[in-house]
């Protein structure tokens, strides 16, 4: 600091001068060490600030995760009768029942399957207890008037779609997370192929962080993502 400054300190500030018998060498020293330390302080509550920023966006990215998770429950397994509508249709010689979903404001349609196949699929959830309030059907065959006079069995079909549709949902965005570099080979080969969702990859080796995103979209289905979990990689949907 230049010392017409300090000169002008040791003018204006009595106390200094009053309380302590140093010279203006000592005074520069001292603010010098002081200025020194409040750098050191405003770069530490720069970087604390960051970790906090970082924080809170790794806060509102598992909220957004609960939120998405917490609607897939609700439209799986809680579905609303009137955003669900069953239509039966013949598709070539075969009759299928088909469930028709109002949500977000689109309209899709599943295939849920014929009415064998999908009284079988009743039956099985029952005994497993996934559908609650349901009666096992004993009957080996109903027709779709028949099915469309039990609200329960109705309701009991919509939940199966609504599972299925759930399984079958493209998968928009998703992170591969490791830490082993030799299992980056086997998440390549299950996404070669173009598809649409964004993919990245988050490496940790030792103390270094590697965040790659793909230049191109990828094809990814759920199969493919359950194996990779079996091998031990992480993986987030988004």
């Amino acid at each position: 600091m230049p010392a017409p400054l300090f000169t002008k300190i040791l003018e204006n500030n009595q106390l200094i001068n009053g309380r302590l018998n140093a010279d203006k060498s000592d005074l520069e020293k001292l603010f010098m060490a002081l200025q020194k330390d409040s750098e050191r302080l405003i770069r530490k509550q720069t970087r604390q600030e960051e970790i906090i920023k970082s924080s809170i966006s790794k806060r509102n990215e598992i909220k957004l995760q609960i939120k998405r998770n917490s609607e897939s429950i609700q439209k799986s397994f809680h579905p609303s009768n009137e955003k669900i509508s069953l239509l039966y249709k013949k598709m070539g010689d075969v009759f299928y029942i088909k469930a028709r979903f109002y949500w977000e404001g689109k309209q899709r349609e599943v295939q849920v399957g014929s009415i064998p196949t999908v009284l079988e699929i009743i039956n099985t959830m029952i005994s497993n207890k996934l559908l609650k309030g349901l009666k096992p059907v004993r009957a080996k065959k109903l027709t779709w008037n028949e099915i469309k006079k039990r609200s329960n069995l109705m309701n009991g079909i919509k939940k199966i779609a609504s599972l299925k549709d759930l399984f079958n949902k493209p998968i928009s965005e998703i992170e591969f997370k490791t830490q082993d570099l030799n299992k980056i080979n086997k998440i390549s080969n299950f996404i070669k192929k173009d598809g649409t969702t964004e993919v990245k990859i988050n490496i940790k080796d030792g103390d270094k962080k590697l965040v790659f995103k793909l230049k191109n979209k990828r094809l990814v289905d759920r199969k493919s993502v359950n194996t990779l979990k079996k091998q031990d990689i992480l993986t987030t949907i988004h």
